[in-house]
């Protein structure tokens, strides 16, 4: 009993306590659990706080529609904007198909069998939710199926049915009517290890630190991963290693750099210690194996992120096996392929799924990747063909009124369309309604949204919503690659090379007197180090006779421990990612001591580590820009985004790496590639600009010219061009940075001092007999006018 309250939860409502819910969605404020938060609580704020709301539905007759439960809204960032500004990965649904193209429609699934009686099997196709059939000993498979006629069931064991055709079937095992010696998740499979490898060979050979890359399957029998006794011995779990085996074989026959082919043949050393899985049920396992592949799921984030592991020994675990979403608030952010073995129910339950692999990756070093452009491969079976699509739709869904989703087109988008192709308008309409893309409401059929744009790629100027480029359809016949015009590109074969060549940044030696001579006060002005403090007051129940009082307490000061380090693992961090050396470090933080600043070994932490890399960043933006030099390095790239390693020159790019947005139409023929891929309208517009002069051009592939700048970040411009002078008698190499601002002084600080280092990098590139001219174009400028200027100048 606390004084005259007889319950905690009312000497806490006493307090007038602000509510914070999180998941909304599982909280509706209709509910009765709402209604006793707010009845036993009386706050005085309510705070709901999440990324799923629940839905409210409002109107009455055709005015009835659906929205967000959102009451007094302080802050909405909607999916269609994090795809789009890419705060999260995009998403790549692709469903498997039969060999040669041929559509998968249905599936035959073994879900029991009686040993040496019956077996129970399950048809689903994609107009049927399911039947099930009974087969004895004996008995033709052609009564599920038309396609299995003449396929007979030889014998029953108790975990699998043997065929006539020389094939067992597993319990859980799926498999084609008509391509019946194919197991269906054996495909999947396949083709979730030919995505995986895709991505894992690019992140781990990428510019900087790689980037650990991880694949998640979800699987609806357990039995079939650990086996019938829990030894880690099921049918599926042996076929996936068999699978793999053969994958990294495969893939070593491929041009590897030394390092990655080094981790191939470390994952075939070690198999098996490939893949993991985590279910409900294995925390009452006792089994040591399971214990730790657990563990390592559950709560060894960092551990599952490194390519080594305590003893400096490769890491090659990266397949990971559940049956649901895990438990409630897992994800990883280097989950790059997500492969469904089973189908989920709720529309939610997909979502969630899809949610485990939307957050942007992490280097070795743990640090955020957000300077590119990632895709999550989402591979499911046929009877979720569409997911892309209603993804789409839930997205769009959430916009506002004024936001326009492309799964509604006005009046005017019409006339656009119709007056594009020289179609009258009515008549155009009907042919929209008659293919089905539309109904007379105007709104897009959604499992025709891909179709309609394939056929009618106008629209995709007039609509808005989630960028088409984020979500796309792998099945689709739209392409998320461009071709690279061959002809053209030889015309900028040597300007590329030499873009392609590896500098190496370095300073003045008075830099270190300076930074040696400055970082004391950095260190102090910035207030580098401290801990992380919050400010609370609390009431003192005390009794004056028999009733309680609640009378003002002292104000305190709570600090918030955050993982702290010792002084020299501090150091060395500080000096990996600001590359100031650690004595020069260590003397200055001595300084700072000495001349006043109180420090403890509790303040050397994460957030100070954070802030004192933070102000060494500011420092070297603000003071070291004209004291920059660049060194070409021996090292050459072999392969590039735009040739093969052989110096070949590739068929196409992905289209992520020219422009997240694109418009119909084939550019002029002096353009690098045969599509208008963008980012900004000032990109579309300079690629729309004909200029005599040039004799060649194209977009910069992101990430490809990398260009170290003082800020310890690397720098891509935008364009290339090569241009003939009026006389004919020589060419001038010009690289553009575009800004799309109406201002010079609208380019941030960090931007500005990225352009800074490029002006001084092409310099060096000059100096070293190649010359390239670098300029900044903003939207006042067009690209005409700087190259007019540049041929002018340098006659």
């Amino acid at each position: 009993m606390l004084g005259e309250f007889h319950r905690p939860v009312d000497a806490i409502a006493d307090t007038k306590p602000v509510l914070i819910i999180d998941e909304p969605h599982r909280v509706e404020r209709g509910s009765k659990s709402y209604a006793a938060l707010i009845k036993n609580f009386r706050p005085q704020l309510v705070l709901r706080y999440g990324a799923t709301f629940p839905e409210l539905t409002v109107g009455k007759g055709k005015n009835k529609h659906a929205v967000k439960d959102y009451q007094e809204l302080i802050y909405d960032l909607n999916a269609a904007d994090s795809f789009n500004q890419g705060l999260i990965k995009g998403v790549a649904k692709e469903h498997l198909e039969l060999p040669g193209g041929k559509k998968a429609e249905k599936k035959v699934k073994v879900l029991s069998t009686v040993k040496g009686d019956s077996a129970n099997m399950k048809l689903t196709s994609a107009d049927n939710a399911g039947k099930i059939f009974t087969l004895h000993k004996g008995e033709s498979l052609g009564s599920i199926d038309n396609d299995l006629d003449g396929v007979v069931v030889e014998d029953i064991s108790k975990n699998s049915v043997s065929l006539s055709n020389g094939q067992e079937k597993q319990t859980g095992e799926e498999f084609y009517p008509d391509q019946y010696g194919v197991s269906y998740q054996e495909g999947m499979i396949e083709l979730a290890l030919m995505r995986h490898f895709e991505t894992e060979r690019e992140n781990f050979c990428r510019e900087g630190l790689p980037i650990k890359t991880l694949a998640l399957f979800f699987i609806d029998s357990i039995e079939s991963f650990r086996g019938p006794e829990g030894k880690n011995d099921g049918w599926l779990r042996k076929k996936f290693i068999d699978m793999l085996e053969a994958r990294v074989k495969k893939e070593l026959t491929c041009q590897n750099t030394p390092e990655y082919e080094a981790y191939l043949r470390a994952t075939l050393e070690n198999i098996d210690a490939s893949c993991a899985g985590y279910f409900s049920q294995d925390n009452n396992d006792s089994d040591e194996n399971v214990a730790n592949e657990v563990k390592v799921i559950l709560h060894g984030k960092k551990e599952l992120l490194s390519f080594t592991d305590e003893e400096g020994k490769p890491n090659v675990l990266r397949f990971l096996f559940s049956k649901w979403t895990l438990k409630e608030g897992w994800d990883n952010p280097n989950v790059f392929t997500i492969c469904k073995l089973r189908s989920s129910g709720s529309e939610i339950s997909k979502l969630q799924e899809v949610g485990r692999g939307l957050r942007l990756p992490v280097d070795s070093a743990g640090n955020r990747i957000s300077d590119s452009s990632f895709m999550l491969n989402y591979i499911v079976d046929f009877t979720e063909k569409d997911f892309a699509n209603k993804l789409v739709a839930e997205i769009n869904g959430e916009l506002d009124a004024d936001q326009k989703s492309p799964l509604s087109i006005t009046a005017e988008d019409i006339i656009k369309v119709a007056e594009k192709r020289n179609i009258e308008v009515n008549k155009f309409f009907i042919e929209l309604m008659t293919k089905g893309y539309v109904d007379f409401d105007k709104n897009v059929v959604p499992e025709k949204f891909d179709d309609m744009l394939i056929e009618y790629p106008e629209f995709k100027d007039v609509t808005s919503g989630v960028n088409t480029n984020r979500i796309i359809n792998r099945n689709s016949s739209r392409n998320d690659k461009i071709h690279i015009r061959k002809a053209r590109f030889e015309e900028l074969r040597e300007l590329w090379a030499q873009l392609n060549r590896k500098y190496v940044l370095y300073f003045d030696k008075a830099i270190d007197k300076k930074i040696e001579a400055e970082l004391p006060s950095i260190i102090k002005d910035k207030h580098v180090f401290s801990l992380q403090t919050v400010e609370s007051s609390r009431k003192v129940l005390e009794f004056e006779g028999n009733v309680a009082v609640a009378n003002e307490g002292a104000h305190a000061e709570l600090t918030l421990h955050d993982r702290y380090y010792g002084y020299n693992e501090f150091l060395k961090r500080a000096s990996r990612y600001t590359n100031i050396p650690v004595h020069i470090l260590h003397k200055a933080i001595c300084e700072a001591a000495n001349g006043g600043y109180h420090l403890t070994n509790e303040m050397f932490n994460d957030s100070s580590l954070t802030r004192l890399i933070g102000a060494v960043d500011d420092w070297k933006c603000d003071q070291l820009v004209g004291f920059v030099r660049y060194k070409q390095a021996n090292y050459t790239v072999k392969e590039t985004k735009l040739t093969n390693a052989d110096g070949t020159v590739k068929d196409e790019v992905v289209q992520a790496y020219i422009g997240n947005k694109s418009v119909p139409g084939e550019p002029p023929i002096k353009y690098l590639y045969d599509a208008y891929a963008h980012d900004s309208g000032l990109e579309l517009q300079n690629i729309k600009t004909e200029i005599d002069e040039v004799i060649v051009y194209g977009k910069i592939p992101s990430h490809s010219i990398c260009i170290p700048t003082v800020a310890s970040s690397n720098y891509s411009p935008d364009f290339m061009y090569v241009v003939k002078k009026a006389n004919g008698t020589k060419e001038l190499n010009i690289v553009i940075e575009t800004k799309a601002y109406d201002k010079e002084s609208h380019i941030s600080p960090d931007e500005d001092t990225k352009i800074s280092c490029a002006e001084e990098f092409f310099k060096a590139m000059t100096a070293n007999g190649y010359t390239v001219h670098f300029r900044k174009q903003i939207n006042s400028t067009g690209v005409k006018n700087i190259i007019d200027e540049l041929v002018r100048v340098t006659q």
